[in-house]
């Protein structure tokens, strides 16, 4: 009669202090974690492979793995694809298990089972923000059925993996952001980066800049619109650009691209929005035909230059037809 409890109790508590002793072995260190970790699932449930997988703008990727002595399951490695961590992708919010995929209707004729010999599989999404970020994954060769605490366990573990995939997030952006203000800071010593003529930041301040920048959009899926416009430097002028870019939102920045050529960039904004602060940018820098573009962190345009070509186009288009504001969506 107590058969049962007494080996789920007695399972459960070997993956906690198994769990137990990971966290106190890698509690400074997430390289550790991830590790560590993938090795205790493959000797905590004496299976083939533990594989932590992202996704990228590439495709899907094996960041780490670790695979027990004798285990033939290889392929993987190199068409990670094909095996069964984008059906996780696709359905993050719950767990995948799969006890022989042999026998399993759905699976018989997958890749994962047919090229990578993959029987049997229990993976789950790992989450950053509201995205997800990739798979925390156990497989092997046999079939297998995974007991109720063997995927607590790997839930347990995935949570982990998250969080501390969250804070190496906020720890590059954090230090883009430092460097950005240091980037900021140094204009105020390094003539080079600043235009004497329109004392705005110049062409090369943009170059650094956008290094920062676009990696802090692409992490965060955020927008960024660009904005381009010409106006002859007359007196007054180097005074309005001034107070222009004094009133610009914080992480907001308008260079001059070359002479009488300026381009405003706003991170995390959308056309609608960059309509809104463009109309109030007119009120003080006067009416000229400007050409609009959005950038997209969508892994197609790296260095934006597709972008700045668009809006180039977009501005000789408006400068053509004499109109305010032409957007090229490409």
């Amino acid at each position: 009669m107590v058969v049962k409890p007494l080996k789920r109790r007695a399972g459960t508590s070997g993956h906690l202090s198994a769990l137990s002793n990971l966290l106190q072995d890698s509690r400074s260190d997430a390289a550790r974690l991830f590790e560590h970790g993938l090795e205790m699932l493959v000797q905590t449930l004496h299976i083939d492979q533990a594989l932590l997988t992202r996704v990228t703008h590439l495709g899907h990727e094996v960041l780490w793995w670790a695979s027990a002595p004798d285990a033939p399951l290889t392929g993987i490695f190199e068409t990670p694809e094909k095996g069964f961590c984008p059906f996780v992708i696709a359905h993050p919010e719950r767990p995948l298990t799969i006890k022989d995929s042999a026998h399993e209707p759905r699976w018989r004729k997958s890749a994962g089972h047919l090229e990578l010999g993959i029987r049997s599989y229990a993976g789950v999404a790992l989450m950053v923000g509201d995205q997800v970020h990739g798979t925390l994954c156990v497989q092997h060769h046999a079939p297998r059925v995974f007991t109720r605490a063997e995927l607590a366990l790997l839930k347990t573990l995935g949570h982990l993996v998250e969080r501390t995939l969250e804070t190496e997030n906020i720890k590059q952006e954090l230090q883009a952001a430092m460097d950005a203000l240091e980037l900021s800071s140094a204009v105020v010593e390094d003539s080079a980066l600043v235009s004497a003529r329109s004392g705005l930041p110049n062409r090369r301040y943009l170059d650094i800049w956008l290094r920062a920048s676009l990696f802090m959009a692409r992490r965060r899926r955020e927008p960024m619109a660009l904005a381009l416009w010409s106006q002859p430097m007359v007196p007054g002028t180097k005074g309005k650009l001034a107070a222009a870019a004094a009133h610009l939102r914080g992480e907001d920045l308008l260079v001059e691209l070359s002479t009488d050529q300026y381009l405003l960039l706003l991170p995390h904004t959308g056309d609608t929005g960059a309509d809104v602060l463009l109309d109030r940018l007119r009120q003080s820098l006067g009416h000229h035909p400007t050409g609009a573009a959005l950038w997209l962190p969508d892994g197609k345009d790296m260095t934006m230059k597709s972008a700045l070509s668009r809006v180039a186009k977009a501005f000789t288009d408006a400068n053509r037809d004499s109109s305010p504001r032409v957007w090229n969506h490409g």
